[in-house]
């Protein structure tokens, strides 16, 4: 894919709940990371504007010096959070001449505000969704803190990490949101297999325990083939419902099936790494429409297929018979598990989860958007 090569200047703005990249637990945040490391080694100067705890090739801006939920900070109190938006954006107003274009990172109702920040920007700006939307989802007022901020920025570019997500974002909102297009999420090289694929024995489950992300269903799905499953993951001690969730019905299944079940709590991107390098399958038993699942690219980079339920984005990642399949129940992914395992081209898998998601097509597709907008705004 050929692109314009005159350097791009790239305001790269993300919420300060987690660093970039993260410490263990942030989708977002390594996405975040990923493009920025590689628009640096492409050639473009990019200031990052997050955390203090961020590290960054490129110019690290912050006003928190601490990632929120490092500070143990409510997802409710949204303080902390717009004032790392708001004293962002009255830097790259004040110093606008440093920047071609800005590119905000939308996943969480505190990101709201930036709907108002851009709408007031002379510089070009792009916006990319990362969770569903909409944000706001308080109690008798749905959606509503959604609408208003919306109302500031009507024609805000923005950018879905999948069909599936766009078409969510549009149907659940009802609002006339800007999309310009799908960009998924793209793996840099480090992160893909290098060395022939060895026996695989264990099956695997990644991310933060929450209902919505099956860890359950996993659990079940492994006893039910007989086969170990080794589990990684956070648990967000300040989210009543998760915490419950862990203690009420994961961990009494953990402790009742230690043959079976093996819990290593939060654990680094190395970790994660020789973790899926050694597994049998990814078990994916989600239970909502997740917009990407970055996880799922990650089994794959590493030799390792996804089973999962057919739900968000998922349909999109997953190509049956070649890098996973799909389960309609957790006794149905039980009994996929063998021939998921025995049958699928892991070699071909790694390759083929490059050719589609790559971090130098991610950065390539961007940089077609940004000169799209910068030239339209000229």
């Amino acid at each position: 894919m050929k692109t314009n090569k005159v350097t791009l200047k790239i305001a790269q703005v993300a919420a300060p709940w987690f660093s970039v990249p993260p410490k263990d637990y942030g989708g977002t945040e390594t996405v975040i990371s990923h493009l920025t490391e590689e628009q640096v080694k492409q050639g473009h100067n990019v200031t990052l504007f997050a955390s203090g705890d961020s590290l960054t090739s490129g110019e690290l801006r912050y006003y928190i010096e601490k990632s929120l939920s490092g500070q143990k900070i409510p997802w409710s109190n949204h303080t902390e959070a717009e004032y790392h938006s708001i004293s962002s954006f009255r830097e790259i107003t004040k110093y606008q001449e440093k920047y071609d274009i800005v590119h905000v990172h939308l996943s969480s109702a505190s990101d709201l505000m930036l709907f108002k920040l851009v709408s007031q920007l002379q510089i070009p700006y792009i916006c990319t969704l990362h969770s569903r939307f909409p944000f706001d989802r308080r109690e008798n007022n749905i959606s509503l803190g959604d609408k208003y901020y919306f109302s500031f920025a009507e024609k805000t570019p923005i950018i879905a990490i999948s069909q599936k997500a766009k078409e969510d974002a549009l149907i659940t909102s009802k609002l006339p949101l800007n999309f310009i297009g799908v960009i998924p999420h793209g793996l840099p090289e480090s992160c893909f297999l290098k060395e022939k694929v060895s026996e695989r024995k264990n099956l695997v489950w990644i991310g933060r325990i929450t209902r919505d992300k099956g860890t359950k269903s996993a659990i079940e799905a492994a006893i039910k083939a007989k086969m170990k499953i080794i589990l990684a993951g956070t648990i967000n001690s300040y989210v009543p419902e998760d915490t419950e969730y862990f203690y009420q019905e994961v961990l009494p299944l953990i402790e009742a099936n230690t043959d079976y079940v093996e819990y290593k709590g939060p654990i680094s991107n190395n970790e994660k790494v020789q973790l899926l390098k050694s597994a049998y399958c990814f078990l994916n038993p989600i239970q909502w429409e997740e917009p990407f699942g970055l996880v799922m690219i990650e089994a794959m980079a590493l030799g390792c297929p996804v089973i999962s339920f057919k739900r968000g984005a998922a349909q999109e990642l997953i190509k049956s018979g070649k890098n996973g399949e799909f389960a309609d129940s957790v006794e149905d992914m039980a009994n996929k598990i063998e021939a998921v395992g025995n049958n699928i081209c892991r070699e071909q898998m790694v390759i083929d989860t490059w050719n589609n998601y790559s971090v130098t097509k991610m950065a390539e597709l961007y940089e077609i958007k940004y000169r799209e907008v910068i030239n339209a705004k000229i």
